[in-house]
């Protein structure tokens, strides 16, 4: 650690910067170290969602996780699951807020899910591409003014998502809310760390989400599970996973 030497422009005086960071020692292990669940995770995250909607893009749409949920299930819709962060925002320590809110559905759901989410909002502008169907909102921009996302119909076009569909989606006690697994959910943030085509920006939430679900709940990790998820990814996934586990829970960087 570096001992250099800092200047005080009130009075004169020189610190190094270990004396300056020794005033947070222990800082960080007063923060919460357990989930609160799906169902009070969710309703905190949605609030931050519709409070920021509400004082800084008034002309904003304020979509919910659960109203999307409702219109799907209203229109018999079968076998999606919430995915993004309010599918796993339970298995982090400290929830958060995220604007879209993305589901996924399999191939044979997707019209229907469409013609749902287009009839219970038909201001939103659809984009449909081969993984995913994008839902805008006209009324939210972007700093280019762009429309914003705020429904991401996601379709398993790959084995990974299809296996998450088949078996690794659990229904939350509380909420009846379809969500992934512990396992399905540390996949899915490991495969976005990994992926070359996410902004960097992005990853970095990904790896910090990453790292929180591991250390929050890795007692309650199958790994072989995990293992059997993290293969399909790619070829040394199966591996590589178990040392991104070990980073997490010891408080290491990860590798990447």
């Amino acid at each position: 650690m570096s001992t250099d030497s800092f200047s005080n422009p009130l009075d004169g005086s020189s610190q190094t910067d270990t004396e300056i960071g020794s005033g947070f020692a222990g800082h960080d292990e007063l923060d919460r170290k357990i989930t609160a669940g799906h169902a009070d995770a969710i309703d905190v995250s949605t609030r931050l969602t519709s409070y920021f909607r509400e004082t800084n893009r008034k002309h904003a749409m304020d979509i919910t996780p659960k109203q999307v949920m409702d219109c799907l299930r209203q229109a018999g819709v079968k076998d999606w699951v919430l995915m993004g962060l309010h599918g796993y925002v339970g298995y982090l320590s400290t929830p958060r807020a995220t604007q879209d809110v993305d589901v996924m559905v399999p191939y044979s759901q997707k019209d229907r899910a469409i013609r749902a989410i287009s009839d219970q909002w038909p201001e939103l502008e659809m984009t449909e591409l081969s993984q995913i169907v994008k839902f805008k909102d006209a009324g939210d921009v972007d700093e280019e003014g762009r429309p914003k996302t705020v429904i991401d119909l996601m379709l398993p076009w790959g084995p990974i998502q299809k296996m998450i569909l088949e078996r690794h989606v659990l229904v939350d006690e509380k909420t009846g809310d379809r969500i992934p697994t512990i396992e399905a959910a540390i996949a899915s943030k490991y495969a976005a760390v990994l992926s070359p085509y996410r902004e960097l920006g992005r990853k970095s939430y990904d790896a910090g989400d990453l790292r929180q679900i591991i250390k929050s709940n890795h007692n309650q990790i199958d790994e072989q599970a995990l293992q059997e998820l993290t293969g399909l990814i790619w070829e040394h996934g199966a591996n590589d996973i178990l040392e991104f586990i070990e980073c997490a829970v010891n408080d290491r960087p990860f590798r990447v």
